[in-house]
């Protein structure tokens, strides 16, 4: 078995698994759509497995029925897709009957011509190895796939910034990864075989790996890590990996040049071993603390901010300058366009007045759902999550009239004290972002209402 078939049995192993996860995932109305384009590729990938067998076998005329049967499901990945990119949108049922059948017209025709020498003339066994003489189907079938595919990639890049904040970060990924396997999948499957070389042509069925993978991070979730930091953090941790194999490499040349150390003897390759890992751990930590000092640690920043919040939360005792510190100290992490704070009257719980910044604007719970919600549900609500999962439009009508993309709830002894409001410019927040304001609004919930209650004792002693 070579580095090829492993590849391919890799490949297909984590597109199995990603089908069986999309099965069992409870959102269907999304799931199903690329559902079936995973379907399409496991079986594409598995007459490729089929095809290794009979070439061990020197079956030439199975290897001849593999090799055209693999276009099959190829033919409908391109339709499979343009369902997938009009199901993002809400907009399948919207697609007419007319339409439809343009986009699978082509692969209905093609598909009797699948088991043909109009596709697959002739199978050549070389070794370990076998090529193929591409009939005229393929030509019409990469001019077919290459449009249809084209025309997908163009209905997201044009809708994404119509699009909900999540959708739109969920077609940058789709983007990417189908770019990724449609370069791979044109060049090797395609391409290459018209011009005559077919020995790379493993490459471009697994080069759907990048696909299949990018498309469930993408379609299962609704928070995204920021990628500007996981990738400055992939940096980081590259600098670290590399300087600790650097040290280490120039340790064996000392060792072996300068001092002339034989490690063909067992005994110095035990001791040089030894030596690895006992100081792996020191090397790699000093490393780390060198990476530190060279790099900004984008985690680091989080954390620094929440620690400076405690403080600020525990210390402080007037709310004007708790409240004014606080949202100093938010900005460092997120850069939000406005904030705003309410607090309920002490006359009357039910009505909510601006204390930051100060204003005259009120809230009153019987006429805001943001405050129904705020108070019934005891956390934290997300304009984007509304607005992808279809949730609440009453909520999320509000939240869009008041430009708020979150809105955190401050409770004290299970009574709504008050609520912080962002404006992040419609942007969507990262995975980081949201576990920051969830970590703040735990201390934010204590710290005010100790904070209140201690400034009406003040107001009872005078």
């Amino acid at each position: 078995m070579d580095i090829s078939t492993l590849i391919l049995l890799f490949v297909c192993i984590v597109n199995v698994i990603l089908l069986v996860f999309i099965f069992f995932n409870k959102d269907k109305e999304r799931s199903w759509p690329f559902f079936w384009i995973l379907l399409l590729l496991v079986l594409w990938q598995v007459t490729e497995l089929f095809n290794v067998a009979w070439l061990m076998y020197q079956d030439k005329e199975l290897l001849l029925i593999g090799v055209q049967a693999g276009l099959l499901p190829a033919l409908y990945l391109a339709p499979a897709f343009i369902r997938l990119v009009f199901s993002l949108f809400g907009k399948c049922d919207e697609i007419s009957k007319i339409k439809k059948t343009l986009y699978l017209l082509p692969a209905i025709i093609m598909s009797g011509f699948v088991f043909t020498p109009y596709n697959v003339s002739q199978v050549i066994v070389s070794g370990n190895r076998f090529f193929y003489v591409a009939g005229p189907v393929y030509w019409f079938f990469a001019t077919y796939f290459v449009l249809l595919m084209s025309y997908g990639l163009y209905t997201l890049a044009r809708n994404r910034r119509t699009s909900g904040v999540i959708v739109s970060r969920q077609i940058t990924y789709i983007f990417i990864g189908t770019t990724l396997a449609a370069l791979g999948g044109l060049t090797f499957n395609i391409l290459f075989p018209i011009w005559g070389l077919h020995n790379l042509y493993y490459l471009g069925v697994n080069s759907t790996v990048f696909f299949s993978i990018i498309l469930t991070y993408a379609l299962f979730r609704y928070e995204f890590f920021d990628l500007k930091a996981s990738l400055y953090k992939s940096l980081i941790s590259l600098f670290k990996l590399f300087t600790t194999g650097l040290i280490y490499y120039i340790f064996y040349i000392l060792f072996h040049d300068l001092i002339k150390v034989d490690f063909n003897n067992i005994h110095n390759v035990i001791f040089l071993l030894l030596v690895l890992g006992l100081s792996a751990p020191f090397v790699f930590n000093a490393m780390n603390r060198v990476a530190l000092a060279l790099f900004i640690n984008p985690d680091n920043d989080f954390k620094r901010s929440t620690d400076k919040i405690v403080n600020i939360l525990r210390s402080s005792r007037d709310l004007d300058v708790l409240l004014v510190k606080l949202s100093k100290e938010i900005s460092k992490v997120i850069e939000y366009k406005e904030i705003f704070i309410y607090l309920s009257k002490k006359s009357d719980l039910n009505v909510f007045y601006q204390v930051f910044p100060v204003g005259e604007r009120l809230f009153n719970k019987s006429d805001s759902d943001l405050i129904k919600h705020l108070a019934s549900h005891k956390k934290m609500v997300n304009r984007a999550e509304l607005d992808y999962f279809f949730t609440n439009k009453m909520l999320l009508q509000e939240m869009d009239e008041l430009n708020v993309d979150t809105a955190l709830p401050i409770f004290y002894n299970k009574q709504l004290l008050g609520l912080l409001m962002i404006d992040n410019d419609n942007k969507l927040f990262s995975i980081q972002e949201l576990n920051f304001l969830k970590d703040l609004n735990k201390y934010l919930d204590i710290a005010v209402g100790s904070l209140l209650l201690h400034q009406q004792d003040l107001f009872k002693k005078k």
